[in-house]
């Protein structure tokens, strides 16, 4: 209203001082006839606000790590008016942020935003509907963003020293574990090498980042040694469908492919979407 107000009173003024500058030899009446005022219209403001979905957690440095956040507004008029904005935002959990951007009125406007990571890399990306700015207006739009990856984290818990068949009568053969696996769709994204061989009982854990949002087929490998045996001794699979910003946990059993002096299981849990977490246990009994 206090804005309204001070427009009133500025075309008022108009009003009663016109008159003094045109009554020397000219029609008041003709000039106003002869061209129209022209008002300047006052710039409009839109407060956005943009929720970015939870990546996950994982206890990693190289985990999905937020940076910034980058708004880019475009209007429909030609050539199109381009506004931008970037904020700062950290971590990989659900954040949101209030952004306010001054547009220029009477035209159409639309946002779209981006999140980047410490990597430069694209972690979630969307854009608003087209949106009317008025002159001296505010108005409000919001974005709600999915995460496009997940992070993969596998645990090969309490590895086995020894193997045995539940038989009666057997005995247990030793068993050294020296190398573990993760797979994703095939292909391996991380392993863990032993200087020597793992310790019994010990639990490794194996990662890895952006994982696209969806379905995907987790392996998990074992090698190790067994008398004059070399080899892949253990392997499992699952598919596992994550979505965005939350957690999953998964158990796969892990088959014995060594000598067939005994069979053997491992049960691994996957976790988190954002974080997907494989508990593996190799057990010293086997069928």
């Amino acid at each position: 209203m206090r804005t309204n107000n001070k427009l009133n009173l500025i075309k008022t003024f108009i009003a009663f001082t016109v008159p003094a500058f045109v009554a020397c030899g000219q029609n008041p009446m003709q000039a106003s006839a002869d061209k129209e005022p022209v008002q300047q219209e006052a710039n409009g403001i839109v407060k956005s606000t943009v929720l970015l979905g939870k990546v996950g957690v994982l206890s990693k440095t190289s985990s999905i790590n937020l940076q910034k956040l980058i708004l880019t507004a475009v209007s429909s008029a030609t050539p199109a008016d381009t506004v931008r904005d970037t904020s700062t935002v950290t971590g990989n959990a659900a954040v949101t942020v209030v952004r306010s951007l001054t547009l220029k009125p009477l035209r159409n406007w639309t946002i779209t935003a981006k999140s980047m990571d410490a990597m430069d890399s694209v972690i979630h990306t969307g854009s608003t509907s087209a949106f009317y700015v008025k002159p001296a207006d505010t108005a409000a739009v919001s974005l709600n963003l999915t995460s496009k990856f997940s992070m993969y984290q596998a645990n090969f818990n309490t590895l086995p020293d020894s193997i045995a068949s539940s038989t009666s009568g057997t005995g247990k053969d030793k068993l050294d574990l020296k190398k573990v696996v993760l797979k994703v769709d095939g292909v391996a994204m991380d392993d863990s090498i032993a200087s020597a061989y793992f310790a019994g009982g010990a639990t490794i854990p194996l990662y890895f980042d952006y994982v696209t949002v969806g379905s995907h087929t987790i392996t998990l490998e074992a090698y190790g040694d067994m008398h004059t045996f070399s080899g892949l001794l253990y392997i499992g699979s699952a598919v596992i469908s994550a979505s965005a910003g939350n957690d999953v946990t998964q158990s796969v059993t892990l088959a014995w492919v060594g000598p067939t002096t005994g069979t053997g299981k491992l049960t691994v849990t996957l976790g988190k979407i954002g974080k997907v977490i494989v508990n593996g246990a190799l057990p010293g009994t086997v069928l």
